[in-house]
C-alpha cells in the first residue's frame, strides 16, 4: 500500500512546489520594488492613507465620506497626504478595512502590502495551472508567465501606492473562472457573486454583467448584481450612519487631469487644463466634460453594438471569455477616474486570451497584427511608467508630446481593445 501512495504522494508533493514557485516567481519583482521604495527611498503608501483613515472613522462611529473628519484625522496621526476628494469607495470596503484600522499606521500599512503580494501570488499560482495545465513540458513557460504578471507595471505601482487592486483581483479572477464553467448553474452564479464582490470596490468588474447576459449566463449576471448590491445592503445595516455624505461618490464622473488617470476622461482635460506635470495643448479651448462624457458615451455605445454583432460567439466558452476580456478592458479605459494601478485588471483580461486561445503559450497562434497589439499594450505601460519614474519637465519645446505621453497608457488599452475586437470576429 505505502509503495502505491508514494507515487500519489510525490505527483502532490510536485504540484505543491510548482505552485509554490508560480506564487514566488509572480511576487518576485513587486516585493523587490516595494522593500526599495519603502526601505531605500521611504516613500509612503499615499493611498492606503484613506482605506486606513476612513476605517478608524468607522471604528469612531463617524463617516468615512466626512472630508472634514478626515483631514482631522490624518493632522492627529501625523500623515501628510492631500486628501483631495476624500475617501472614494463604496461603503463596504471601509468596513473590510476596520481590522487593519484598529493597528497603528505603520504596521496596517506593512500589513496590507503583504496580504497584497500574498493574494497576488495566490491568485496568479492559481489562475496559470487553470489555464494552462499541469504539464512538465510546460513548466518553465508557466513560471515565465508568472514572472511576466508580476512585471508588469501597474502591478508594482499598486504595492508601492498603497492601492486595493491586489486584494480585489482574486475575487476578478476567481469569479471569471467559475462564470465560464460549462458544467454547473451554481458555479457561474457563485463567480457572478465574486465578481460582484469585486465590483463593489472597484466599478469596472460589474460591466461583465453585459457578455455574461448576452451569452445565456443569465444566472451569472444577476449573480453580479447580487453580490455587489447584498454586500452594499449588509454594509449599510452593519454601519447606517457611516453612508453619510457618500453622495459625493458622483464626483468621480468630473473631470480629472490628474497624471495617474489613464482613462478617455484624463486624456480629454489635460488636452485643455494644465497639471503640476503637463502643459494643455489647447489651453481652456472647450469645456473637458461634454467632450469626455461624448467619447466615452460613443466608445461604450460601439462597444456594445460589437458584443450584439458577436452575440452568438458569447454562447461558447470560447467566445465568453473573449467577450469578458473585451468589456472588461473597455471598462478600464471607460472609467471616468481610472488610474494607470487600476489596469491590473487587464492582467484577467490578457489571461482569459491566453487560457482559450493559447493554452500551450505558443505565441505563434496569434497572426502578425495579433502580436502587435500585443506588444503596444504592454510596451506602452512600460513607457508610461518611465515617464512617471523620469518626470519630464512640462514646459519647453517638448511639451505636447510630454502632455500626450502621459496619456501613452491609455494608447495600450485601445490596441489592447482592437486586439479582443479582432478575437470575437474570429470567434464568430
Amino acid at each position: 500500500m505505502a509503495g502505491q501512495l508514494a507515487p500519489t504522494a510525490r505527483r502532490d508533493a510536485a504540484h505543491v512546489s510548482h505552485l509554490l514557485a508560480l506564487a514566488a516567481a509572480a511576487i518576485a519583482v513587486p516585493l523587490v520594488g516595494w522593500l526599495f521604495w519603502a526601505l531605500v527611498l521611504r516613500l509612503g503608501a499615499n493611498d492606503f492613507h484613506d482605506y486606513w483613515l476612513a476605517g478608524r472613522l468607522l471604528l469612531e462611529g463617524r463617516s468615512p465620506y466626512d472630508l472634514a473628519a478626515l483631514r482631522d484625522l490624518a493632522a492627529h496621526e501625523h500623515l501628510t497626504l492631500e486628501v483631495g476628494g476624500g475617501y472614494s469607495y463604496p461603503l463596504p470596503f471601509a468596513l473590510a478595512m476596520t481590522p487593519l484600522a484598529m493597528l497603528p499606521y505603520g504596521a496596517a500599512q506593512a500589513t496590507f502590502s503583504v496580504i497584497s503580494l500574498a493574494a497576488f501570488g495566490m491568485t496568479t499560482a492559481a489562475w496559470i495551472p487553470w489555464a494552462h495545465g499541469r504539464s512538465s513540458d510546460l513548466g518553465r513557460r508557466r513560471l515565465a508567465l508568472a514572472l511576466g504578471a508580476g512585471l508588469y507595471p501597474p502591478v508594482y505601482g499598486t504595492v508601492v501606492n498603497g492601492q486595493a487592486n491586489l486584494v480585489v483581483l482574486p475575487f476578478l479572477a476567481l469569479g471569471a473562472i467559475l462564470a465560464l464553467d460549462e458544467s454547473r448553474t451554481s458555479r457561474r452564479a457563485g463567480g457572478g457573486v465574486l465578481i460582484g464582490l469585486a465590483a463593489i470596490v472597484k466599478l469596472v468588474p460589474a460591466v461583465l454583467i453585459v457578455p455574461l447576459a448576452l451569452g445565456r449566463r443569465a444566472g451569472a449576471a444577476v449573480a453580479v448584481m447580487v453580490g455587489a448590491l447584498g454586500a452594499l445592503l449588509v454594509a449599510v445595516a452593519v454601519a447606517p450612519w457611516a453612508a453619510a455624505g457618500s453622495g459625493g461618490l458622483a464626483a468621480l464622473f468630473d473631470p480629472d487631469p490628474y497624471y495617474t488617470n489613464q482613462s478617455i476622461n484624463g486624456f480629454v482635460t489635460r488636452l485643455v487644463q494644465p497639471t503640476g506635470r503637463t502643459m494643455p495643448l489647447f489651453e481652456r479651448a472647450f469645456d473637458p466634460r461634454p467632450a469626455m462624457i461624448a467619447l466615452t458615451a460613443l466608445f461604450a455605445v460601439l462597444t456594445l453594438a460589437l458584443l450584439w454583432h458577436y452575440r452568438a460567439a458569447l454562447r461558447t466558452r470560447r467566445g465568453a471569455a473573449l467577450g469578458m476580456a473585451f468589456v472588461l478592458v473597455a471598462g478600464v479605459a471607460g472609467a471616468p477616474k481610472d488610474s494607470f494601478w487600476n489596469e491590473t485588471m487587464c492582467l484577467v483580461a490578457a489571461g482569459l486570451l491566453l487560457a482559450v486561445d493559447a493554452p500551450d503559450l505558443r505565441f505563434g497562434r496569434f497572426d502578425r497584427r495579433d502580436r502587435c497589439l500585443l506588444g503596444v499594450w504592454l510596451g506602452t505601460a512600460f513607457l508610461w511608467a518611465a515617464v512617471w519614474a523620469i518626470e519630464p519637465s512640462p514646459a519647453g519645446a517638448f511639451a505636447p508630446i510630454v502632455n500626450l505621453m502621459w496619456s501613452s497608457s491609455l494608447y495600450g488599452l485601445l490596441a489592447l481593445w482592437l486586439l479582443f475586437a479582432r478575437r470575437l470576429r474570429q470567434a464568430c
